[in-house]
C-alpha cells in the first residue's frame, strides 16, 4: 500500500490500515475498537474513513447512524513470507484473495493462474529464504510482483540446464516446456502465464525477460543488477482475454489430448550484441527443445537477414531429420524467404 496515498504520518498510516483489514474481515465494531487501539476520538475514526472513502479504497452504505463500508476499487497488501513449507494456494486464498474479490471471473482466472505458478516458481526453484509479494488493483488495472532473494531465475536455469550463457536462459523460457524439475514440473507455467497478462516481466541479475500483449518476446540488459528473481504482471480490468483462448492457440485437439504442442519462438532472442544469423550454432540453439511440440512457429520479426548456414540447418538438415515437426517461418521479409527457399529445396 503506497504510504502517500495513506497519509502523510505514520499514524495515520497505521490507523487507516488497521480500518481497512477491519473491513476486509468483516469487523463489526470497526469505529469503536479503532477507538479503543489508537486511543483517539469517534470523530477522528470517521474522518479516517471518509479519506479513504474518497481516495477508493473505501465505499460507505447508508445514512450516518448506520452507514456501513466494504472495499472499494482501490486495493493493495504487501507481505513477507519465509518460503520453507510456503504452499502459494495459502497464500492466495488467505492472505491475498480480497484483492480479486468481486473481479469478473475471467480476470480473477487469470490472476489466480498467474499468481500460484509464479510463487510456486520462487518455492521450488529460487533457492531462497523469503519471498515479498505485491498486489494492487484500481479503477484499471491489477498489478502483481513476486521477488524472491534466491540464485536468480536465469542464472539457476543457465546452471542446471549446462547454458553457456545466461541470456541462453530466456530463449528456452520463451518457448515453454522448461523446468529445471521435470518429475514435479511442467515448464508451462512462464510460457502461458506471460501470454495471458498483458504485460510480464521477469528480473534477474542484469537480464529482462519480457512478453507485452501484441509483441513477442524481448531480451532486455538493466545497468543495476536485481538480486534474486523479481516477477511483474499486469492486465486491465477490462481485457477480453480468458485462460481458455491462451491455452487453446497452443494446444492440440481432442485426438491430440489438448496437448501444450505448439511454440512460437522468437529468433531475434538468439541475437546478441551486434551478432548477425549466420551460424549453424545459432540454429541449434534456437532448436533445441524444439522436438517437445508438433508445430514450432520461428517468428522472424526484428530480424533484417539470416545466412545460409543458418538457414541450411533449420529448413533442410533438422526439416529431413525430424519430418513430424512443422516447422513455420512467420514475419518474414522478402529476403529471408529467398533464403529459406533455397536451404528447402537444396538436395544436398
Amino acid at each position: 500500500m503506497k504510504h502517500s496515498d495513506l497519509g502523510k504520518t505514520k499514524r495515520s498510516r497505521l490507523i487507516r490500515r488497521y480500518l481497512l483489514d477491519a473491513v476486509r474481515t468483516d469487523n463489526q465494531q470497526i469505529v469503536p475498537n479503532g477507538q479503543e487501539i489508537f486511543k483517539v476520538s469517534r470523530q477522528t475514526i470517521h474522518a479516517h474513513l471518509s479519506a479513504l472513502v474518497e481516495m477508493g479504497y473505501l465505499v460507505a452504505r447508508g445514512n450516518t447512524k448506520a452507514r456501513t463500508y466494504g472495499l472499494g476499487e482501490k486495493r493493495s497488501h504487501i507481505q513477507q513470507f519465509p518460503l520453507e513449507n510456503l504452499r502459494e494456494s495459502d497464500v492466495y486464498y488467505q492472505d491475498f484473495s480480497y484483492i480479486f474479490k468481486g473481479l469478473p471471473a475471467h480476470i480473477e482466472d487469470i490472476c489466480h493462474y498467474g499468481f500460484t505458478e509464479m510463487l510456486n516458481n520462487a518455492i521450488d526453484h529460487s533457492g531462497g529464504e523469503t519471498v515479498y509479494i505485491t498486489a494492487q488493483r484500481d479503477e484499471n488495472f491489477i498489478e502483481i510482483s513476486i521477488l524472491d532473494d534466491g540464485e536468480g531465475i536465469f542464472n539457476h536455469i543457465a546452471r542446471v540446464m549446462n547454458l553457456s550463457d545466461p541470456r541462453e536462459s530466456i530463449l528456452e523460457l520463451s518457448k515453454g516446456k522448461l523446468t529445471t524439475d521435470p518429475d514435479n514440473h511442467t515448464g508451462q507455467g512462464i510460457f502461458f502465464t506471460s501470454r495471458a497478462f498483458d504485460s510480464f516481466y521477469i528480473y534477474g541479475s542484469d537480464l529482462i525477460f519480457s512478453h507485452d500483449e501484441g509483441t513477442d518476446d524481448y531480451l532486455l540488459h538493466i545497468e543495476k543488477e536485481q538480486e534474486g528473481t523479481l516477477v511483474f504482471m499486469k492486465i486491465a480490468m477490462n481485457s477480453p482475454r480468458t485462460l481458455g483462448e491462451v491455452f487453446d492457440a497452443f494446444t492440440g485437439t481432442e485426438d491430440e489430448d489438448y496437448a501444450f504442442n505448439t511454440t512460437v519462438v522468437p529468433v531475434k532472442l538468439v541475437l546478441y550484441e551486434g551478432e548477425k544469423l549466420v551460424s549453424r550454432s545459432q540454429a541449434k540453439r534456437i532448436l533445441n527443445r524444439v522436438e517437445k511440440f508438433n508445430t514450432v512457429l520461428l517468428n522472424f520479426e526484428d530480424v533484417d537477414s539470416i545466412g545460409q548456414a543458418f538457414a541450411d540447418e533449420v529448413f533442410r538438415v533438422f526439416a529431413r531429420r525430424n519430418p513430424h515437426i512443422s516447422i513455420q517461418p512467420i514475419n518474414t521479409s522478402a529476403s529471408i524467404d529467398r533464403v529459406i527457399h533455397a536451404a528447402k529445396n537444396n538436395p544436398d
